[in-house]
């Protein structure tokens, strides 16, 4: 039976302590009369079975555990403690030759022993307070080894011990499990804009966000950067609970957050691998769980998916193919196709397309589909556009006077290219390079990558314009550009997308949208460009509507110079 020896007048020190003997008990509870100069309250209970109800309703700053109970072994009983409270202060009792006891105790977690009956100067009091700053000390040595000091999320490794427990608890009882990864989108630019700490307590109140939405919440960690691990066992991970959990998190995040006056929006994307079928041991897991991530993020904002054989097939192609394109790129494989523009009303070249391409040695040509998406992802992007810049304007000085009047090579420029502060300085370091003439260089870019930042578009395409180049909007009619940035924007030409033009002999609806956008464009005084021209009637149709210039297989392929240069000697006069 528990009974509470207590000090009546001052706050006190709450112990605990697991005492079979009765005489024993109020030994120690003597002791800490005569010789503490702190108020206390102990707590005695006789048994093990006694102890736990106690501790589970209530903290305490010490525990004090008699090493001989009856019914367990002394280590059976620091190990129950030690599970069950793991930060708290234990020290143990032995008798007089149980040192091998007190040593067994010490590994196992407790804090310190002390002999019973010998509590001469100030032992027991003395004991209490080292142990309690002995614990505090691991305590935090251990969260700063197992938890992240932003989020006070658990780590990595402590996620990865877990990981191993409950793999090893589902092979043995098999329940399901599943791990899930997830990444924030946009964090970088919070942090690149707004810097360090913002960042920092935009983890952490995600973090908090995370631990509404999950009920195990000593299984989500923080992995590195901005992403976060979450294990899953039993009937939460289900296919149903964990597509459930999956919305359900990235609903929460894609919430505004209110980080230092800032509004911010950012989402994420979440990658599922379940046990065993995407893995049996948890490097498996996580390289899994990880390939679904990389899966999602490409798909589509704020989605989830789970791991399938095809899409590590699929990653492993990816991998594979950014690095033959790095040698490539070092290697010089890479080539500029022209394709060119044709005049509607003189029927001459006014211009040309830059579109590279990548000449492998084994499998041939390879078009820019393929590879451009890839290296987009990569500052490999970066690297084949100085190429595109610096080849295709080298190669324009050689074509001069090959056509009656006015000419230009238009390039086409990613969206990665318009985030890059020195675009217009590497632009120009091309232009200058080569002595070409900047007005017979065009810039295009597609609506969607306009939107992605419009204020730097319009600043990077404002630079570029005013140092003579022409600006180009492709595939005008697919993206999601509003007519009060396209009166912004600084642009000259609008080019049609050959999906419009396609079956524009027979479809009213294209027939409409076409002649809507040669109307619209000419009214904003820019010239209009019609992409995918097929046919002849194709292209005395635009003429009639008012089209400028067209391109497409009527007028010519996209071809390598060696070919362009007799080209554009047969059909420029």
């Amino acid at each position: 039976m528990a009974q509470i020896l207590e000090h009546p007048a001052r706050p006190a020190l709450n112990i605990l302590l697991i005492e079979d003997n009765e005489g024993d008990a109020f030994l120690i509870q003597e002791m800490l009369e005569k010789t503490s100069s702190r108020d206390y309250s102990v707590l005695h209970v006789p048994t093990l079975e006694n102890a736990e109800p106690e501790y589970r309703n209530r903290p305490f700053n010490v525990l004090l555990l008699d090493l001989n109970l009856p019914g367990t072994t002394g280590m059976e009983a620091v190990e129950k403690v030690r599970h069950d409270l793991p930060t708290t202060p234990l020290i143990v009792m032995t008798g007089m030759d149980d040192d091998q006891k007190a040593i067994g105790a010490l590994a196992r977690g407790a804090q310190d022993y002390i002999v019973k009956g010998q509590y001469a100067n100030n032992i027991l009091p003395r004991s209490i307070r080292y142990a309690i700053e002995r614990k505090q000390f691991e305590n935090k040595v251990i969260e700063l080894v197992h938890f992240d000091r932003t989020t006070g999320l658990i780590s990595r490794d402590l996620f990865m011990n877990r990981l191993e427990e409950a793999i090893a608890g589902a092979g043995q009882s098999g329940m399901d499990l599943a791990v899930m990864l997830l990444s924030l989108r946009r964090f970088k630019e919070v942090t690149a804009t707004l810097g360090h700490d913002v960042g920092q307590k935009l983890l952490k109140t995600v973090a908090v966000r995370l631990k509404e939405c999950f009920m195990q919440k000593d299984r989500i960690a923080r992995l590195e950067g901005d992403e976060f691990a979450m294990l899953l066992t039993g009937d939460l991970a289900s296919p149903e609970s964990l597509a459930a959990f999956s919305g359900q998190a990235l609903r929460a995040i894609e919430r505004p957050f209110d980080i230092d006056g800032h509004s911010l929006r950012i989402g994420g994307s979440i990658g599922i691998a379940t046990y065993p079928a995407c893995g049996t041991d948890k490097s498996e897991l996580i390289t899994h769980a990880d390939t679904a991530l990389h899966h999602a993020r490409q798909n589509s904002a704020g989605s989830f998916h789970f791991y399938t054989r095809k899409l590590n097939e699929e990653l492993n192609a990816r991998i594979m193919l950014e690095r033959e394109l790095r040698n490539a790129v070092r290697q010089r494989q890479l080539l500029n196709y022209y394709q060119p523009i044709v005049d509607l009303k003189t029927g001459r070249p006014c211009g040309v397309e830059t579109l590279v391409r990548w000449q492998h040695p084994e499998k041939g040509i390879i078009q820019p589909g393929a590879f451009i998406p890839l290296a987009e992802k990569s500052d490999l992007i970066l690297e084949i556009s100085d190429f595109t810049m610096h080849q295709s304007c080298a190669d324009l000085m050689e074509w001069q006077g090959l056509v009656k009047g006015p000419f230009y090579m238009s390039l086409n420029c990613t969206a990665r290219d318009f985030q890059q502060l020195d675009f217009y300085e590497r632009l120009c370091a091309a232009i200058v390079g080569t002595n070409v003439n900047s007005c017979q260089v065009a810039l295009e870019i597609t609506e969607s990558a306009l939107m992605e930042d419009p204020k730097q578009a319009v600043q990077t395409l404002a630079e570029c314009r005013n140092s003579g180049a022409s600006i180009f909007v492709d595939d005008f009619g697919t993206g999601y550009s509003s007519l009060s940035y396209l009166s912004r924007l600084p642009l000259d030409v609008l080019k049609i997308d050959r999906s419009f033009i396609t079956d524009i002999m027979t479809n009213g609806h294209n027939l409409v949208i076409a002649t809507a956008t040669i109307n619209l464009a000419h009214a904003l005084s820019l010239k209009v460009v019609a992409e995918g021209i097929e046919s002849k009637e194709q292209a005395d149709l635009l003429k009639t509507l008012g089209c400028d210039a067209g391109q497409g297989y009527f007028f010519a392929k996209p071809m390598p110079k060696e070919e362009l240069v007799p080209w554009m000697q047969r059909c420029g006069t």
